[in-house]
Protein backbone atom coordinates (compact mmCIF):
# COMPACT_ATOMS: atom_id res chain seq x y z
CA UNK A 1 0.00 0.00 0.00
CA UNK A 2 1.37 3.45 -1.09
CA UNK A 3 0.20 7.16 -1.70
CA UNK A 4 1.38 8.24 -5.59
CA UNK A 5 1.07 11.33 -7.17
CA UNK A 6 -0.32 12.00 -10.03
CA UNK A 7 1.19 13.53 -12.89
CA UNK A 8 -1.98 14.65 -14.78
CA UNK A 9 -0.09 16.05 -17.59
CA UNK A 10 1.10 13.09 -18.57
CA UNK A 11 -2.51 10.32 -18.43
CA UNK A 12 -3.19 8.13 -20.56
CA UNK A 13 -6.85 7.92 -21.57
CA UNK A 14 -7.06 4.74 -20.32
CA UNK A 15 -5.76 6.50 -16.91
CA UNK A 16 -8.09 8.96 -17.14
CA UNK A 17 -10.99 6.59 -17.84
CA UNK A 18 -9.92 5.17 -14.54
CA UNK A 19 -10.01 7.95 -12.44
CA UNK A 20 -13.19 8.99 -13.73
CA UNK A 21 -14.36 5.79 -12.92
CA UNK A 22 -13.02 5.35 -9.54
CA UNK A 23 -14.55 8.91 -8.80
CA UNK A 24 -17.81 7.58 -9.59
CA UNK A 25 -17.62 4.84 -7.05
CA UNK A 26 -16.56 7.90 -4.68
CA UNK A 27 -19.32 9.88 -5.32
CA UNK A 28 -21.31 6.75 -5.04
CA UNK A 29 -19.92 5.64 -1.46
CA UNK A 30 -20.36 9.08 0.29
CA UNK A 31 -23.37 10.56 -1.91
CA UNK A 32 -21.87 13.44 -3.32
CA UNK A 33 -22.91 15.34 -6.27
CA UNK A 34 -22.15 13.15 -9.82
CA UNK A 35 -21.02 16.98 -11.01
CA UNK A 36 -19.25 14.97 -14.00
CA UNK A 37 -21.49 13.50 -16.59
CA UNK A 38 -18.10 11.48 -18.52
CA UNK A 39 -14.55 10.89 -18.49
CA UNK A 40 -13.89 13.96 -20.62
CA UNK A 41 -15.85 16.49 -18.54
CA UNK A 42 -13.93 15.01 -15.44
CA UNK A 43 -10.63 15.40 -17.15
CA UNK A 44 -11.78 19.23 -18.24
CA UNK A 45 -13.24 20.97 -15.67
CA UNK A 46 -11.44 19.17 -12.83
CA UNK A 47 -8.26 17.24 -13.47
CA UNK A 48 -7.04 20.02 -16.42
CA UNK A 49 -7.51 23.11 -13.99
CA UNK A 50 -5.86 21.19 -11.03
CA UNK A 51 -3.13 20.35 -13.36
CA UNK A 52 -2.30 24.03 -14.41
CA UNK A 53 -2.62 25.44 -10.68
CA UNK A 54 0.09 23.55 -9.26
CA UNK A 55 -1.90 21.89 -6.94
CA UNK A 56 -1.46 18.40 -6.25
CA UNK A 57 -3.48 15.10 -7.00
CA UNK A 58 -2.67 11.87 -5.15
CA UNK A 59 -3.79 8.00 -4.98
CA UNK A 60 -3.82 5.27 -2.64
CA UNK A 61 -2.64 2.25 -4.09
CA UNK A 62 -2.57 -1.52 -3.37
CA UNK A 63 -0.15 -3.17 -6.07
CA UNK A 64 -2.04 -1.32 -8.94
CA UNK A 65 -5.48 -0.54 -7.17
CA UNK A 66 -7.04 2.62 -6.59
CA UNK A 67 -8.19 2.65 -2.87
CA UNK A 68 -8.49 6.33 -2.44
CA UNK A 69 -7.97 9.79 -4.09
CA UNK A 70 -6.75 13.06 -2.23
CA UNK A 71 -5.99 16.20 -3.78
CA UNK A 72 -3.61 19.01 -1.85
CA UNK A 73 -4.52 22.27 -2.92
CA UNK A 74 -4.44 26.17 -1.87
CA UNK A 75 -7.44 28.21 -1.52
CA UNK A 76 -8.82 31.16 0.28
CA UNK A 77 -10.84 30.64 3.78
CA UNK A 78 -14.01 32.58 4.56
CA UNK A 79 -11.87 35.35 5.44
CA UNK A 80 -9.95 35.60 2.54
CA UNK A 81 -7.01 33.85 3.83
CA UNK A 82 -5.50 31.32 1.72
CA UNK A 83 -4.56 27.40 3.42
CA UNK A 84 -3.75 24.24 2.14
CA UNK A 85 -6.40 21.94 1.91
CA UNK A 86 -6.12 18.22 1.42
CA UNK A 87 -9.41 16.12 0.72
CA UNK A 88 -9.79 12.85 1.52
CA UNK A 89 -11.84 10.17 -0.66
CA UNK A 90 -11.21 6.20 0.17
CA UNK A 91 -12.89 4.29 -2.09
CA UNK A 92 -13.51 1.00 0.73
CA UNK A 93 -16.37 1.11 3.22
CA UNK A 94 -14.26 1.53 6.25
CA UNK A 95 -10.43 2.65 5.49
CA UNK A 96 -8.02 -0.33 6.91
CA UNK A 97 -4.95 0.18 8.84
CA UNK A 98 -2.10 0.01 5.78
CA UNK A 99 -4.51 2.86 4.55
CA UNK A 100 -4.53 4.77 7.65
CA UNK A 101 -0.29 4.34 7.79
CA UNK A 102 -0.43 5.50 4.57
CA UNK A 103 -2.42 8.43 5.58
CA UNK A 104 -0.29 9.55 8.49
CA UNK A 105 2.59 9.26 6.54
CA UNK A 106 1.56 11.68 3.74
CA UNK A 107 0.00 14.41 6.71
CA UNK A 108 3.43 14.27 8.17
CA UNK A 109 5.20 14.93 5.33
CA UNK A 110 2.67 18.14 4.38
CA UNK A 111 3.01 19.10 8.43
CA UNK A 112 6.79 19.65 7.72
CA UNK A 113 6.43 21.45 4.33
CA UNK A 114 4.14 23.34 5.54
CA UNK A 115 3.45 23.36 9.32
CA UNK A 116 -0.55 23.70 9.24
CA UNK A 117 -3.65 23.00 6.77
CA UNK A 118 -6.90 22.24 6.61
CA UNK A 119 -8.07 18.29 6.44
CA UNK A 120 -11.77 17.46 4.97
CA UNK A 121 -12.67 14.19 5.05
CA UNK A 122 -16.28 11.94 5.35
CA UNK A 123 -18.70 10.33 8.00
CA UNK A 124 -15.85 10.77 10.76
CA UNK A 125 -14.30 7.82 9.00
CA UNK A 126 -10.74 9.11 9.93
CA UNK A 127 -11.47 10.52 13.26
CA UNK A 128 -8.94 7.80 15.18
CA UNK A 129 -6.02 9.52 12.58
CA UNK A 130 -7.13 12.69 12.99
CA UNK A 131 -7.15 12.88 17.00
CA UNK A 132 -3.36 11.86 17.06
CA UNK A 133 -2.23 15.68 15.84
CA UNK A 134 -2.66 19.23 17.48
CA UNK A 135 -6.09 19.92 15.72
CA UNK A 136 -9.18 21.85 15.68
CA UNK A 137 -12.70 21.88 13.86
CA UNK A 138 -12.93 24.76 11.21
CA UNK A 139 -16.53 23.38 9.99
CA UNK A 140 -19.14 20.79 10.59
CA UNK A 141 -21.62 20.74 7.73
CA UNK A 142 -24.58 17.79 7.23
CA UNK A 143 -24.91 17.68 3.60
CA UNK A 144 -28.78 17.37 2.22
CA UNK A 145 -29.60 17.13 -1.57
CA UNK A 146 -33.21 17.74 -2.99
CA UNK A 147 -34.13 16.42 -6.07
CA UNK A 148 -36.51 17.85 -8.04
CA UNK A 149 -38.88 15.46 -8.18
CA UNK A 150 -39.04 15.27 -4.58
CA UNK A 151 -40.67 18.74 -4.34
CA UNK A 152 -44.27 18.80 -3.73
CA UNK A 153 -45.78 21.68 -5.80
CA UNK A 154 -48.78 21.64 -3.58
CA UNK A 155 -47.64 21.49 -0.06
CA UNK A 156 -45.64 24.58 -1.63
CA UNK A 157 -48.55 26.60 -2.47
CA UNK A 158 -50.74 25.60 0.76
CA UNK A 159 -47.64 26.68 1.99
CA UNK A 160 -47.36 30.11 0.65
CA UNK A 161 -50.86 30.98 1.24
CA UNK A 162 -50.70 30.03 5.15
CA UNK A 163 -47.87 31.59 6.13
CA UNK A 164 -48.39 34.83 4.33
CA UNK A 165 -52.04 35.31 5.77
CA UNK A 166 -50.07 34.42 8.94
CA UNK A 167 -47.93 37.26 8.38
CA UNK A 168 -49.93 40.12 6.91
CA UNK A 169 -47.67 42.76 8.07
CA UNK A 170 -44.90 41.37 6.32
CA UNK A 171 -43.93 41.84 2.77
CA UNK A 172 -41.56 39.38 0.43
CA UNK A 173 -40.00 40.28 -2.39
CA UNK A 174 -37.81 38.59 -5.28
CA UNK A 175 -34.51 39.85 -6.49
CA UNK A 176 -31.70 38.30 -8.61
CA UNK A 177 -29.35 40.35 -7.08
CA UNK A 178 -28.49 42.18 -4.44
CA UNK A 179 -28.76 46.21 -5.70
CA UNK A 180 -28.12 48.79 -3.94
CA UNK A 181 -31.26 49.60 -2.51
CA UNK A 182 -30.92 46.08 -0.34
CA UNK A 183 -27.27 45.50 -0.34
CA UNK A 184 -26.35 47.20 3.39
CA UNK A 185 -29.45 45.81 4.95
CA UNK A 186 -28.59 42.42 3.36
CA UNK A 187 -24.90 42.40 4.74
CA UNK A 188 -26.09 43.39 8.19
CA UNK A 189 -29.16 40.61 8.19
CA UNK A 190 -26.26 38.33 7.42
CA UNK A 191 -23.37 39.50 10.38
CA UNK A 192 -26.03 39.33 12.37
CA UNK A 193 -27.73 36.00 11.97
CA UNK A 194 -24.29 34.16 11.79
CA UNK A 195 -23.40 34.82 15.03
CA UNK A 196 -26.52 32.70 16.34
CA UNK A 197 -24.99 29.58 13.53
CA UNK A 198 -24.14 26.85 15.57
CA UNK A 199 -21.07 26.64 13.43
CA UNK A 200 -19.63 29.45 15.41
CA UNK A 201 -18.95 27.08 18.29
CA UNK A 202 -16.35 25.02 16.58
CA UNK A 203 -12.98 25.95 17.68
CA UNK A 204 -11.60 26.91 14.82
CA UNK A 205 -14.10 28.61 12.61
CA UNK A 206 -13.68 31.14 10.94
CA UNK A 207 -16.40 34.42 10.82
CA UNK A 208 -17.29 35.48 7.48
CA UNK A 209 -17.06 39.24 6.98
CA UNK A 210 -20.32 40.43 4.49
CA UNK A 211 -19.44 44.26 3.60
CA UNK A 212 -21.37 46.07 0.50
CA UNK A 213 -17.92 46.25 -1.33
CA UNK A 214 -17.39 42.04 -0.80
CA UNK A 215 -21.17 41.69 -2.01
CA UNK A 216 -20.63 43.62 -5.05
CA UNK A 217 -17.45 41.85 -5.95
CA UNK A 218 -19.88 38.87 -5.60
CA UNK A 219 -22.48 40.28 -8.35
CA UNK A 220 -19.57 40.91 -10.41
CA UNK A 221 -17.84 37.45 -10.25
CA UNK A 222 -21.66 36.39 -10.61
CA UNK A 223 -22.43 38.38 -13.82
CA UNK A 224 -18.70 37.41 -15.45
CA UNK A 225 -19.36 33.44 -14.32
CA UNK A 226 -23.14 33.55 -15.53
CA UNK A 227 -24.20 32.63 -12.28
CA UNK A 228 -27.69 33.79 -10.66
CA UNK A 229 -27.86 34.62 -7.12
CA UNK A 230 -32.07 33.83 -6.69
CA UNK A 231 -32.31 35.70 -3.24
CA UNK A 232 -36.10 36.38 -1.42
CA UNK A 233 -36.22 38.65 1.51
CA UNK A 234 -38.93 39.73 3.61
CA UNK A 235 -39.49 43.19 5.30
CA UNK A 236 -41.38 44.74 7.93
CA UNK A 237 -43.83 47.37 7.97
CA UNK A 238 -40.84 49.68 8.73
CA UNK A 239 -39.12 48.78 5.45
CA UNK A 240 -36.60 46.22 7.60
CA UNK A 241 -34.81 43.57 6.21
CA UNK A 242 -35.93 40.85 8.51
CA UNK A 243 -35.41 37.83 6.56
CA UNK A 244 -33.69 36.25 3.86
CA UNK A 245 -33.00 32.81 1.34
CA UNK A 246 -30.65 32.24 -1.29
CA UNK A 247 -29.70 30.13 -3.75
CA UNK A 248 -26.76 30.21 -6.52
CA UNK A 249 -27.50 28.69 -9.78
CA UNK A 250 -24.65 28.23 -12.71
CA UNK A 251 -26.62 28.86 -15.56
CA UNK A 252 -24.00 27.00 -17.74
CA UNK A 253 -25.28 23.85 -16.07
CA UNK A 254 -28.12 24.49 -13.51
CA UNK A 255 -28.04 20.39 -12.45
CA UNK A 256 -26.74 21.67 -9.24
CA UNK A 257 -27.80 24.29 -7.30
CA UNK A 258 -26.68 25.44 -3.94
CA UNK A 259 -29.02 27.08 -0.90
CA UNK A 260 -27.27 29.34 1.13
CA UNK A 261 -27.09 31.80 3.86
CA UNK A 262 -30.98 31.26 5.17
CA UNK A 263 -31.72 33.87 8.18
CA UNK A 264 -34.39 35.52 10.12
CA UNK A 265 -33.67 37.86 12.70
CA UNK A 266 -34.20 36.70 16.34
CA UNK A 267 -37.59 38.77 17.29
CA UNK A 268 -39.34 37.35 14.30
CA UNK A 269 -38.77 33.71 14.44
CA UNK A 270 -41.57 31.26 15.42
CA UNK A 271 -43.54 32.84 12.53
CA UNK A 272 -42.84 30.29 10.19
CA UNK A 273 -40.78 32.37 7.97
CA UNK A 274 -38.58 29.82 6.96
CA UNK A 275 -40.87 28.06 5.45
CA UNK A 276 -42.40 31.01 3.88
CA UNK A 277 -39.08 31.81 2.16
CA UNK A 278 -38.33 28.36 1.11
CA UNK A 279 -41.70 27.64 -0.19
CA UNK A 280 -41.48 30.50 -2.08
CA UNK A 281 -37.62 29.59 -3.18
CA UNK A 282 -38.30 26.08 -4.36
CA UNK A 283 -41.53 27.08 -5.86
CA UNK A 284 -39.58 29.75 -8.39
CA UNK A 285 -36.72 26.77 -8.64
CA UNK A 286 -39.09 24.22 -9.91
CA UNK A 287 -41.26 26.00 -12.69
CA UNK A 288 -37.93 27.83 -13.69
CA UNK A 289 -35.00 25.82 -13.27
CA UNK A 290 -33.83 23.07 -14.82
CA UNK A 291 -32.17 21.25 -12.32
CA UNK A 292 -31.20 17.58 -10.79
CA UNK A 293 -30.51 18.48 -7.14
CA UNK A 294 -30.02 21.12 -5.03
CA UNK A 295 -27.65 20.87 -2.36
CA UNK A 296 -27.53 22.99 1.31
CA UNK A 297 -24.93 22.03 3.96
CA UNK A 298 -26.41 22.47 7.50
CA UNK A 299 -24.18 22.25 10.86
CA UNK A 300 -25.03 18.80 12.39
CA UNK A 301 -26.51 20.80 15.71
CA UNK A 302 -28.88 23.41 13.51
CA UNK A 303 -32.08 21.04 14.18
CA UNK A 304 -34.13 24.35 13.05
CA UNK A 305 -32.94 24.88 9.28
CA UNK A 306 -32.54 20.65 9.17
CA UNK A 307 -36.27 20.29 9.80
CA UNK A 308 -37.32 22.74 7.30
CA UNK A 309 -35.13 21.18 4.98
CA UNK A 310 -36.59 18.30 5.55
CA UNK A 311 -40.00 19.71 5.36
CA UNK A 312 -39.41 20.82 1.72
CA UNK A 313 -38.00 17.24 0.87
CA UNK A 314 -34.02 17.38 1.58
CA UNK A 315 -32.61 14.06 2.25
CA UNK A 316 -29.31 13.23 4.17
CA UNK A 317 -26.22 12.51 2.02
CA UNK A 318 -23.17 12.85 4.07
CA UNK A 319 -21.16 14.91 7.09
CA UNK A 320 -18.61 16.71 5.63
CA UNK A 321 -15.57 18.22 8.15
CA UNK A 322 -12.68 20.37 8.00
CA UNK A 323 -10.06 20.33 10.24
CA UNK A 324 -7.50 22.47 11.09
CA UNK A 325 -3.93 20.72 11.85
CA UNK A 326 -0.68 21.91 12.88
CA UNK A 327 2.68 20.51 13.46
CA UNK A 328 2.56 22.60 16.61
CA UNK A 329 -0.37 22.55 19.14
CA UNK A 330 0.47 26.55 20.29
CA UNK A 331 0.12 27.63 16.49
CA UNK A 332 -3.73 26.27 16.78
CA UNK A 333 -4.40 28.42 19.82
Amino acid sequence: MNIKAIDISNLTNTAFENLFSITCRIADKYGLLKRFKNADAYQNLFLSPLATSGDELFVIEDDTTICGILSFVKSADWSGKEQYKLTIYICDPIPNQPIIDCLSQLIDNKLQQHEEFAIITYNNELNDLITKYPHKVNLKANAYTLTKKDIDIGLINNALTTYQSKNNDLRMIYTDTISEEYIEQYCNLFMETQEDMPDVKEAGFVRYALTPEKQRQLNDSNTKRNFTHHCYMVFNSANEMIAKTNVSVNNNNPQFPYQFMVGVKQQYRGRGLGRWLYAAMYKKLFEEVAFEKVLVLHHPENNHMINISEWIGYKYSYLETTILLSRHKQSLQ
